[in-house]
C-alpha cells in the first residue's frame, strides 16, 4: 500500500545456556529468595537522557525480583558478567552469514538504558554481530540492517499500582535480534519474511522451543512517525496487527485534522482535584478509587468535543492508554458521560468547575504522582496535534495495539565496561559456516526422502526448529515415522493439555531410553502423559507395565478375541481395552490373521 513502510525486528531465544553466566536456560523453580529495586535513568555517552527512560522514571514504580533455580549472582547484578557463551556467539555469526551480512571483526557490547524493571541492572547488554545484509523474497530483496546478540529480559509475573514483580528465570537467555530495513510491502510479505528468517535461525539447532522462543516486533509508518509494535506472539498475528494499526492511524489522522481546524494549538491538560465533588457518588469506579486513597482529577480538553469517542474517532482512547500505563485504570470523558454510574448532575458540576469547556476528562491518581501523569498526557497531546504518532505499542492477542511507552532513541546507549572485546577470526567464521542453512526446499526434500516421512512433516520439523532433535532420535531409534509422530503430535498435545513446563532434554531423554527398552507407540504416549503430569523420568522408565506385550502374549490375545467373534476393524481398540497393556498394533493384526480371526466388512 502506498505511503506505508513496514519493517520487522524478530527475537529468537537460544537454548545454549545463559549469555553471561553458565546457568541453564531451562528452570522455573523459585529458590525462596526475593529482593527489591528502584531504578533511575542515566545519561548516554553523549550526555543526553532518553525520553522513554524519563517516562519510566515518572511512573515511580518499585520492582520485586523472584530468584529461580536457573539464575545466579549475575542475574541479580551482584556479580560482573562472565565470558559470552561461545555457542550463542557462533549461532549469531552463522545467522549473519546466512543473511549475507558483514560480520564485524570485533564484537563490542553496549548498554541500552532500560528502567522498566525488566533488567536488574537498569540496562540491557547488546552487541551488533552482523550488518548490511539481505534476504531474497517473492517480492524482491529485503535488507537486513543488523543481527544482534543480546540478553533477554526478566519475565513479568504481575503488576499492581506502583509495584511490578519479575522472575529471573528468563533474564539472561541469549537473544538474537534481526532487524530488517523498511522494505516489506504489506502484511502478507511481512509473514513471508518472518518465516524465511525463522528457518535460517531454526536450522542452526540452537533455537529454544516454547511459547516465548520467537517474538516479533513490527515497525510501521504511514508518514506520521515510526510506531514500534512489540510482542507479536505468532506469525498469523502479524497480519492482524498491521491491519489494525493501519486503520487506527488513518482514523486518528482524520480526527486530528478536524481538531486542528478548531484550535490554534494542542489542548493542555491541567489536572484539577475534584475529589470533593464525588463524595458519596453512586459510581462504583470512582467510589472505589477514593476509598483506596486515590484522588479524582478533571481537566479541560478544548476543541475535542465529538472527537474523543464518536464513530471512528477515538482520541479519548489514546489518552486513556497513557493513564492505564501508569496503573490507574484509564479515564472517562465528556463524549461518553454520563455513564459508569456518574450522574448528569455530577457531569454538570465538573463542567462548571472547569469553566464550561466543550470537552473534558476525569481520571484518578495518587496525589503525589498527578504532576507526572499530567506531564505525560500533555506530551501525548502535543505529539498527536503535530501528527507525530511515534511511540512504542504492545500487541494484544486479538490483533489490537495499545500504548506502551515513548519510542526510545540513541540517547539510551552507552558503552559496556564489564564485557571485553571479542575478536572474530577465520576459525570461528569457518565453524559458524557449518551451521548455515541450505535452501529450504532442498532440505525438506532431502529429509523427506532420507527418513521416509511426508514433505509436510519434514517442513514442520524444519520450521519449528526440531530438525536436529528429530534426526538424532530417528537415527538412534531406527523409527523415524514414530519419532515424527511423537514430536509433531503427541508432545504438543500433552504440552497443551497440561500447560506444564517440561524441558526438551527430559522429553528427548525419555524417548531415547524408552526406545532402548523396546517401547511401542502406546508406551511412549502413556509415558509422555505421565511426564507432563509431573512424574519423574526415572520412575516412568522403571515401570514394567510400559513394556509392550511380547509376540506369544499377543498371539494368545488374538486367539481369545477371535474366539469371541471380535471383527478385525474393532480388534485394536478392543485389545487395548481388554489387556490394558501397550502393544504393536501391526503385530497384533498379523497374528489375528494367522489364527483365523474374523474379517469385518470392508476389512483389507
Amino acid at each position: 500500500m502506498r505511503g506505508q513502510k513496514i519493517g520487522l525486528e524478530i527475537h529468537f531465544q537460544l537454548n545454549t545456556g545463559k549469555l553471561f553466566c553458565r546457568c541453564p536456560v531451562e528452570g522455573h523453580q523459585e529458590t525462596g529468595t526475593r529482593f527489591w529495586r528502584t531504578l533511575i535513568p542515566v545519561q548516554s555517552e553523549m550526555g543526553k537522557m532518553d525520553r522513554a527512560a524519563i517516562y519510566e522514571r515518572n511512573r515511580s514504580r518499585v520492582f520485586e525480583y523472584i530468584v529461580t533455580d536457573n539464575s545466579c549472582l549475575v542475574e541479580m547484578d551482584e556479580e560482573p558478567p562472565h565470558e559470552v557463551d561461545r555457542k550463542a556467539l557462533l549461532t549469531a555469526i552463522a545467522v549473519s552469514r546466512a543473511l549475507h551480512c558483514d560480520v564485524l571483526p570485533v564484537i563490542s557490547y553496549m548498554r541500552k538504558v532500560v528502567i522498566d524493571g525488566s533488567n536488574t541492572t537498569g540496562f540491557q547488554r547488546t552487541a551488533v554481530v552482523g550488518m548490511d545484509g539481505y534476504i531474497e523474497t517473492s517480492q524482491g530483496r529485503v535488507g537486513i540492517s543488523t543481527v544482534c546478540l543480546e540478553e533477554d529480559a526478566a519475565r513479568k509475573v504481575k503488576e499492581e499500582a506502583g509495584r511490578v514483580t519479575y522472575s529471573l528465570d528468563r533474564l539472561g537467555i541469549p537473544l538474537i535480534e534481526i532487524s530488517t530495513e523498511p522494505d516489506i510491502k504489506d502484511e502478507d510479505h511481512a509473514v513471508e519474511v518472518a518465516e524465511s528468517i525463522g528457518y535460517i535461525v531454526s536450522y542452526t539447532g540452537s533455537l529454544r522451543r516454547g511459547a516465548e522462543a520467537i517474538r516479533q516486533d513490527v515497525n510501521f509508518s504511514m508518514g506520521h512517525g515510526r510506531v514500534e509494535i512489540k510482542g507479536v506472539s505468532r506469525l498469523s498475528l502479524i497480519r492482524e496487527v498491521i491491519r489494525w494499526e493501519r486503520g487506527r492511524q488513518e482514523n486518528l489522522a482524520r480526527a486530528i485534522s478536524e481538531w486542528r481546524s478548531r484550535v490554534r494549538g494542542p489542548s493542555r491538560v491541567k489536572l484539577k482535584d475534584v475529589t470533593e465533588l464525588f463524595r458519596g457518588t453512586g459510581s462504583r469506579v470512582i467510589a472505589n478509587s477514593i476509598s483506596s486513597g486515590l484522588h479524582v482529577y478533571a481537566s479541560r480538553l478544548d476543541g475535542l468535543s465529538g472527537l474523543l469517542k464518536s464513530g471512528e474517532y477515538r482520541i479519548g482512547r489514546e489518552l486513556s492508554e497513557v493513564v492505564k500505563a501508569f496503573g490507574y485504570g484509564g479515564l472517562m470523558h465528556s463524549d461518553e458521560l454520563p455513564a459508569f454510574g456518574i450522574t448528569g448532575g455530577e457531569v454538570e458540576r465538573v463542567r462548571q468547575e472547569l469553566g464550561n469547556p466543550d470537552a473534558f476528562m476525569i481520571c484518578t491518581s495518587p496525589a503525589d504522582n498527578a504532576g507526572n501523569l499530567e506531564a505525560e498526557m500533555n506530551w501525548k497531546l502535543s505529539m498527536l496535534f503535530a501528527m507525530d504518532f511515534s511511540e512504542t505499542r504492545a500487541a494484544s492477542e486479538d490483533g489490537e495495539t495499545r500504548f506502551l511507552r515513548p519510542l526510545p532513541g540513541g540517547e539510551r546507549m552507552y558503552p559496556e565496561t564489564d564485557v571485553p572485546y571479542i575478536f572474530i577470526g577465520k576459525g570461528m567464521l569457518d565453524e559458524a559456516d557449518s551451521m548455515v542453512a541450505p535452501p529450504k526446499h532442498e532440505l525438506v526434500r532431502s529429509i523427506s526422502g532420507r527418513y521416509g516421512i511426508s514433505s509436510q512433516d519434514a517442513e514442520i520439523l524444519v520450521n519449528e526448529g526440531m530438525l536436529r532433535a528429530f534426526q538424532y532420535l530417528a537415527d538412534e531409534t531406527g523409527n523415524p515415522r514414530l519419532i515424527s509422530r511423537l514430536l509433531l503430535q503427541t508432545v504438543p498435545e500433552k504440552r497443551k493439555a497440561s500447560k506444564a513446563q517440561v524441558s526438551d532434554d527430559d522429553i528427548y531423554g525419555l524417548i531415547l531410553s524408552g526406545s532402548r527398552l523396546g517401547w511401542v507407540r502406546d508406551s511412549f504416549e502413556a509415558a509422555l502423559d505421565r511426564l507432563f503430569r509431573g512424574e519423574g523420568k526415572e520412575s516412568i522408565l522403571s515401570d514394567i507395565s510400559l513394556r509392550p506385550m511380547g509376540e506369544e502374549e499377543l498371539r494368545n490375545l488374538a486367539r481369545e478375541l477371535a474366539s469371541r467373534g471380535v471383527q478385525r476393524k474393532s480388534l485394536v481398540p478392543e485389545a487395548r481395552r481388554v489387556s490394558g497393556r501397550p502393544f504393536d498394533p501391526s503385530v497384533l493384526l498379523k497374528l489375528f490373521d494367522e489364527v483365523g480371526g474374523n474379517p469385518s466388512s470392508g476389512a483389507r
